[in-house]
C-alpha cells in the first residue's frame, strides 16, 4: 500500500477551486451565512459552495452552527484549526515576498 505524504494530501484539499477564497472570506470577515458567502464570492455556484463547505467541515477547518429558528439560520466560521492554518498562509506570504516568487 502506497503512503501519501500528509502535506500533499492537505495541499490537494486546499488547491480545489474556491477553497482558499472561502477560508480567506471567513478569516477577513468572520462568521458568515451561506447567502452572504454567495454574495461576497461572486461567480461561485451554490452547489460548489455547499460542497466546499462540507469538505472544510470534514477537515475541521470550518464550523457550521445551526439555529433552531424559522426560517432556519446557519452560520459558518473558522475553527481554531482553521485559524492556525491561516497563520501558515501568512508565513508563506512572507516567504513569497522575501524570495520574490512570481
Amino acid at each position: 500500500m502506497e503512503k501519501v505524504c500528509p502535506i500533499t494530501k492537505t495541499l490537494n484539499y486546499l488547491s480545489k477551486k474556491w477553497t482558499l477564497l472561502i477560508l480567506r472570506e471567513l478569516h477577513n470577515n468572520g462568521t458568515k451565512r451561506f447567502n452572504e458567502l454567495i454574495r461576497e464570492m461572486e461567480n461561485i455556484s451554490p452547489r460548489t459552495l455547499s460542497k466546499r463547505l462540507k469538505e472544510l467541515e470534514k477537515l475541521e477547518l470550518v464550523s457550521k452552527k445551526r439555529f433552531n429558528e424559522t426560517p432556519p439560520r446557519v452560520e459558518y466560521s473558522l475553527t481554531n484549526k482553521g485559524k492556525e492554518l491561516i497563520k501558515c498562509f501568512k508565513h508563506l506570504d512572507i516567504w513569497v515576498k522575501k524570495f520574490d516568487v512570481k
